[in-house]
């Protein structure tokens, strides 16, 4: 009986170093460090979070804010883009009946120059302040290309003189 007695002994130790093994040990090997701190400590850490919370939430709005505006900024570059493409549009069409109305004006302009006379001719007379005839003048220009070049000549009967010009 005593090695009964013994084996019984044995088992049952083996049994509450099981138990001791399985209770206690995964506490205190697995446990996270434990820190203590102050009142005061985590009053300040209770702020801290809140002003980060409040942080947070401005960010967050603002954020919004901002989404929502890029979509209208968006929006407003798309309308701009039409917008430009429209006045390149009008501006090609103005361009192109520009130079339609210029190469007509030219084509008009040519279909004159033939009709403007090949040699002109003057004659006046020189007056002066009473009144009087006092000269008299003729002058001959001829058109070479689209210019006149010419002379004229005046005679003054009181000087008797003859000016060419």
């Amino acid at each position: 009986m005593k090695k009964s007695k013994v084996g019984y002994l044995i088992i049952a130790s083996l049994l509450v170093w099981v138990l001791v093994q399985f209770f206690f040990l995964p506490a205190t090997c697995s446990a996270e460090p434990a820190y203590m701190i102050t009142e005061s400590e985590l009053v300040t850490l209770e702020q801290n979070s809140n002003r980060q919370l409040a942080i947070s939430s401005q960010l967050a709005v603002e954020l919004q804010t901002a989404r929502e505006q890029l979509i209208v900024s968006d929006q407003e570059l798309t309308e701009a883009k039409l917008q430009i493409d429209q006045l390149q549009k009008q501006l090609t069409d103005v361009l192109n009946s520009s130079k339609k109305q210029e190469n007509l004006q030219k084509e008009i302009l040519k279909s004159l120059l033939p009709s403007a006379p090949g040699v002109l001719r003057e004659i006046g007379a020189k007056i002066n302040v009473d009144h009087y005839v006092t000269g008299i003048s003729y002058g001959v220009s001829r058109r070479i290309g689209s210019k006149y070049i010419g002379f004229r000549g005046e005679y003054d009967w009181q000087d008797k003189k003859l000016v060419c010009g």
